[in-house]
């Protein structure tokens, strides 16, 4: 058994998780299809205006100039605003918690109770420089601020890689 290690997680952090989440979810499927409208849209946009005019119309600057650049700023614009909002309203998220783990699960425990994950259930897992996250689902992760560990967070990389779970 490896811990129990405390800690609380902080709104930057799950800011930036959630960025993290939400840069990967812009460029994955579905998503990634509307990506491709989206562009498939300017280059026709740009080749009936070169056609019909010889130039450009303004409308078409905006869709090529504001629309595909806020597609790749959703994830830094949006994502932290919309995670920082969830931190706020959730106490669950700012309590401290203790993680424990061996090689057949991950225990979490709170004041409000206890969970014990066996690493087979885990959909993924995930990392930023300063995170662990592990994924219930493909948009419900554990935060673990690899800080509280130390270097034994990669002691619980090496769990994950061996149970087969997946990295997102």
């Amino acid at each position: 058994m490896h811990g129990p290690y405390t800690y609380r997680v902080d709104e930057a952090d799950l800011a930036s998780a959630g960025r993290h989440f939400f840069r990967r979810k812009v460029f994955q499927r579905p998503m990634n299809y509307l990506v491709i409208a989206i562009i498939g849209l300017a280059i026709v946009l740009v080749a009936l205006d070169l056609f019909e005019d010889g130039a450009l119309r303004l409308s078409t600057l905006l869709v090529v100039g504001l629309g595909i650049p806020l597609i790749w700023l959703i994830p830094y614009l949006l994502a932290p605003v919309i995670v920082r909002r969830q931190f706020r309203q959730s106490a669950a998220l700012r309590d401290e918690n203790q993680l424990e783990f061996d090689e057949e699960a991950v225990r979490f425990t709170n004041q409000r109770g206890h969970a014990r994950i066996p690493f087979h259930e885990l959909y993924a897992w995930s990392e930023t420089d300063r995170m662990i996250l592990l994924h219930q689902t493909e948009a419900f992760f554990n935060p673990i601020p690899k800080a509280s560990m130390g270097d034994d967070y990669l002691l619980l990389v090496s769990a994950l890689e061996e149970a087969g779970i997946r990295r997102f």
